[in-house]
C-alpha cells in the first residue's frame, strides 16, 4: 500500500513527504540542541577546572617572593658578605671568602642561577658564575640611575661565562634604599632560572592546556612553556588586553588564537604583578568529541529509521477519510483503473468547481427572476402581476425604497460599463445579505437607481416600526463607501397596499433627489416624514444677481464669494424646479450683463458653453455653488487684462460728460450711471477707484472752477453764477465755495481784482 499511494496519488505521497520532513526537522533540531548545550557545559566545566588548576600555580609567586625575601636576609645577615660591600681596598681575601659564602648560599636554593654583590666604593663586582663588571654593567648603571626598591623585577637574557650561552633569567635587586647599613653605591643581584620556576609551575599545569605562561603587568613574559617566548611583549594581542583590562582577580572565556577556538584561563597574583595564562584549543577538551558526534548520528539516525514506519503508518489512517470522500464525489475507482498517476487536487477542484457552477446558475436564474418581478411591479406590469408578486413575497403593506448612486456622472465618466454593471449588482447582493431575513426585492430600475420592495407580513405591523430601516441602510452606506467608494443616498417611500400606490410610493421614493439637491448627498429620506415645504412662492434675487456682477467686474474675489452664498441661501427657500430656474436664468443673466460674445472673447465664451453642459449633472445645490464661484473667479481673472482700459474709457466719458453739462442741475451719479448702462454703486465705486474722489466731489470741483472764472471774467451777483454753475441754492454755493477756497465768493473776486490792479 505504501509503494502505490506514493507512486500513483499525490495527496498521499505529500502526506507522507510532510511527516517525514516534520520529523526529521524535529529530530535534527533536537539533537543540535542538546549537542550544543553539552558541549556549552562541558567547556564551562573544563574552564572552572583550569582556573583552579592555575590558581594553584599561581601560589609559585608566593613562594619565590618568600624565598627570595629569606635569601636576601640571609645575605644582610653575613658578615663575611657585608664585609665585601664595605670594603674600601679592594681586599681579594675578603673577595675570595665572600664568593665561598655565595657559593654555598646558591646550593641551598636550586632556583638561584647565580648571585652577584656590587661593591662602588671599589668599583667591583663578585659574581657566582663569573660574570664580570663589565657584562653587567648595564644592568648596574640602571640600578644607580634609578634606585628602584628591593622588590624589582627585570626579566632578561644574562651570558653564561662557562658555556658562552645566554641564560634566561629574573633579577632581583636588594638595593641601599632597602637597608640603611648598604653602601650608598652597593647593590646585591639575585638571578633566578626561568626554566626551573616554568617547570614549577608547570607542576600543576592541566593536562588539556597548550600553553602556560607568566606575564608582568605589562603584557611582558616572564617565563613561558616555549623559552623562545621570553621577553616578548604580547599587550597588542588581543585576549591579553582583554586578561590585562578585566577587574577581575581571575576568569576564563571563549577566544580565538591562530584561527582556532581556544578557552583562555587567567589568574592574578596578589604577591607579584605577575600574570599566570594558559590557553587550551577547544576542540581538544572534550576528548571524547568525536565518538560522542558520531554516537548522535547514528542515533539520531536510528530514530529517523523508527519515524519514517510511523509517518507510513499515519499516513495511511489520515488518508483514509479523504480517499472515501474522492471517491464518492469524483469517481475516484474509474481514475484507478484509467490513470497511471492521480492528482486528488484536481480531482476535487473539477468536482467543487462543477457544483459552483450549477448553484451559482441555480441562484442566478431566482436572483433574475425575482428583478423581473420587481421591475413589472413598478414600471410596466399590471394588476395580475402585482398578484403574482404577491403570491411569491406576501405580505399585508409594501414599504419601496429607492438607492439612489451619487455623483453618477462623475461615475460613468471614470468607470468603464462592466464595472458599473458590477458594482450595481455589488450593491443587489449587499442589500440582499443585509435584508435577507424581511424578504426583500431589489431591482437596478435604471442606471444609478435601484429598487427596494420590503413587505409586511400577514397581521404584521409596519416595516418602519419592526425593521430598524436607518440602522441598516448606515451599515449599507458605510459598507459600499469603503468596499467600492460609492456613495449612496436612500429615499424611503409611503407604506402601499395596492399596486397604484406601490408605484405612486416609489415615485415619492425618486423624489427624494429634489431633497437631495438641497440637503446633500448620502442621506436618509423618509417620505413619509417629510415636512410640508407650504404655498410659500420664491422671489428671484435679483439684488444678489446684480451684486455678484458687480463684483466680478470689480474683480473683488471675496466679495463674489460672498454674493454668489447669499444668491444660493436666497434660493434654497422655494422648491426644486424653482431652484432649477433660478440656476438657469442667474447663469443666461451673467452671460449677458457682462456682455461677452463669441467675437469679443472665445475664451470666456467657452467657459459659459461648458459650465451649462455641466448644469444638468449637479445633484446639490452645494456643487452648483462651488462651480458658480469657480466661473465667476475665471471670468474676474479673464476681464483683469482688458478692463483697466475699459474702465478708463468709462471714466474718461464721465469726466467729459460732467465738463459739458455741469450746468444741470440734475446732474448726479445716477444719471451718469445711466448714460454708461451700469448700476450707480458700481460706477461711484469705479470712478472713485480712478480719480481718488467720489463723483459728487468731482462735480463740485467741476463747478466751483466754472464759478472761478465767472466771477473774474463778469460782474453779475453771485447768485446769477450759482445758477449758471448748476446749484440753485445760494447759500449751499457760499457753504461749498468757502469750504473749498477758504474765503467767500464775494471775497475772491476783490482779492484778484486788486491782484490784476497791482500786476
Amino acid at each position: 500500500m505504501l509503494k502505490n499511494g506514493l507512486l500513483r496519488y499525490t495527496v498521499y505521497r505529500n502526506m507522507f513527504l510532510s511527516f517525514v520532513l516534520l520529523t526529521a526537522v524535529v529530530i535534527a533540531l533536537v539533537t543540535a540542541v542538546l549537542y550544543a548545550l553539552f558541549s556549552w557545559s562541558t567547556a564551562r566545566e573544563v574552564g572552572k577546572i583550569s582556573e583552579s588548576m592555575l590558581k594553584q600555580s599561581s601560589v609559585v609567586s608566593n613562594v619565590i617572593k618568600n624565598q627570595v625575601y629569606n635569601f636576601g636576609g640571609l645575605m644582610l645577615n653575613d658578615k663575611t658578605i657585608v664585609a665585601s660591600l664595605f670594603d674600601r681596598e679592594n681586599d681579594r681575601i675578603k673577595q675570595y671568602h665572600a664568593s665561598r659564602v655565595l657559593r654555598n648560599m646558591q646550593t641551598t636554593y636550586p632556583f638561584i642561577e647565580s648571585i652577584g654583590i656590587y661593591n662602588g666604593l671599589t668599583e667591583t663586582y663578585l659574581d657566582t658564575k663569573g660574570a664580570t663588571l663589565e657584562q653587567e654593567q648595564f644592568l648596574l648603571t640602571q640600578i644607580s640611575s634609578k634606585n628602584k626598591s628591593y622588590f624589582q623585577l627585570f626579566p632578561r637574557r644574562m651570558l653564561n661565562p662557562g658555556s658562552s650561552r645566554e641564560n634566561n633569567v629574573l633579577t632581583f635587586v636588594l638595593l641601599p634604599s632597602y637597608y640603611a647599613l648598604l653602601p650608598a653605591q652597593g647593590a646585591m643581584v639575585i638571578n633566578m632560572d626561568t626554566d626551573y620556576i616554568q617547570k614549577l609551575i608547570g607542576g600543576y599545569q592541566n593536562d588539556a592546556a597548550d600553553s602556560l605562561f607568566v606575564m608582568n603587568s605589562k603584557g611582558v613574559i616572564l617565563t613561558h612553556s616555549d623559552s623562545s617566548r621570553f621577553m616578548d611583549n604580547m599587550s597588542s594581542t588581543p585576549y591579553i588586553e582583554r586578561i590585562l583590562q578585566e577587574p577581575g582577580e581571575s576568569g576564563y572565556f571563549m577566544d580565538e588564537i591562530d584561527g582556532r577556538k581556544n578557552v583562555i584561563t587567567y589568574v592574578k597574583s596578589a604577591d607579584l604583578d605577575w600574570v599566570f595564562v594558559s590557553h587550551s584549543e577547544y576542540r581538544n577538551l572534550l576528548f571524547n568529541m568525536s565518538a560522542l558526534r558520531w554516537s548522535s548520528l547514528g542515533l539520531a539516525l536510528a530514530i529517523f529509521v523508527a519515524s519514517l514506519l510511523l509517518s507510513a503508518r499515519l499516513t495511511h489512517y489520515a488518508y483514509n477519510p479523504i480517499r472515501g470522500v474522492l471517491e464518492k464525489i469524483s469517481g475516484m475507482q474509474r481514475h484507478k483503473q484509467n490513470a497511471r498517476r492521480i492528482n486528488e487536487f484536481e480531482l476535487l477542484n473539477a468536482s467543487y468547481s462543477e457544483m459552483t457552477e450549477k448553484l451559482s446558475s441555480l441562484e442566478s436564474v431566482a436572483a433574475r427572476r425575482q428583478e423581473t418581478e420587481v421591475l413589472e411591479v413598478l414600471k410596466s406590469g399590471g394588476s395580475g402581476t402585482f398578484e403574482r408578486f404577491k403570491q411569491s413575497c406576501p405580505g399585508t403593506t409594501y414599504t419601496t425604497i429607492a438607492l439612489l448612486v451619487d455623483g453618477l456622472d462623475e461615475f460613468r465618466t471614470h468607470v468603464d460599463a462592466p464595472t458599473r454593471a458590477f458594482a450595481h449588482e455589488a450593491i443587489l447582493r449587499t442589500t440582499a445579505e443585509l435584508f435577507g431575513c424581511y424578504r426583500v426585492r431589489a431591482a437596478v430600475i435604471e442606471e444609478g437607481t435601484i429598487a427596494l420592495i420590503i413587505p409586511t407580513p400577514e397581521g404584521g405591523e409596519e416595516p418602519r416600526d419592526t425593521i430598524p430601516l436607518d440602522a441598516l441602510f448606515l451599515e449599507l452606506q458605510h459598507g459600499l463607501r469603503h468596499t467600492l467608494n460609492l456613495s449612496v443616498t436612500v429615499c424611503i417611500g409611503t407604506t402601499a397596499h395596492s399596486h397604484e400606490e406601490v408605484r405612486q410610493s416609489f415615485e415619492q421614493a425618486q423624489s427624494g433627489v429634489r431633497r437631495r439637491f438641497f440637503e446633500g448627498k448620502g442621506h436618509i429620506f423618509d417620505c413619509a416624514r417629510a415636512s410640508d415645504t407650504g404655498d410659500h412662492e420664491l422671489m428671484y434675487p435679483s439684488k444678489q444677481e446684480k451684486s455678484v456682477i458687480d463684483a466680478i467686474r470689480l474683480r473683488q474675489r471675496s466679495r463674489i464669494n460672498r454674493e454668489i452664498e447669499l444668491w444660493a441661501e436666497e434660493i434654497s427657500t422655494g422648491d426644486y424646479h424653482e431652484a432649477l430656474f433660478c440656476m438657469n436664468q442667474f447663469v443666461s443673466s451673467l452671460y449677458k450683463q457682462l456682455r461677452v460674445s463669441r467675437s469679443e472673447n472665445q475664451e470666456i465664451n467657452n467657459l459659459f458653453l461648458n459650465f451649462t453642459r455641466r448644469m444638468s449633472s449637479f445633484e446639490t445645490l452645494y456643487e452648483f455653488k462651488e462651480a458658480l464661484k469657480d466661473l465667476a473667479g475665471k471670468l474676474s481673472s479673464d476681464t483683469e487684462s482688458d478692463g483697466d482700459e475699459r474702465h478708463a474709457e468709462i471714466v474718461d466719458y464721465i469726466q467729459t460728460y460732467v465738463g459739458t453739462h455741469y450746468a444741470r442741475p440734475d446732474l448726479s451719479l445716477e444719471l451718469v450711471a445711466g448714460e454708461v448702462k451700469l448700476s450707480r454703486s458700481y460706477v461711484g465705486k469705479l470712478f472713485k477707484a480712478h480719480c481718488e474722489s467720489s463723483f459728487n466731489d468731482y462735480l463740485n470741483a467741476v463747478r466751483l472752477e466754472k464759478a472761478k472764472e465767472l466771477l473774474l471774467q463778469t460782474d453779475e451777483p453771485v447768485q446769477s453764477i450759482s445758477e449758471q454753475v448748476g446749484i440753485f441754492n445760494t447759500t449751499y454755493f457760499y457753504t461749498l465755495f468757502k469750504k473749498y477756497n477758504h474765503q467767500s465768493p464775494a471775497q475772491y473776486r476783490s482779492r484778484m481784482q486788486l491782484e490784476r490792479i497791482k500786476a
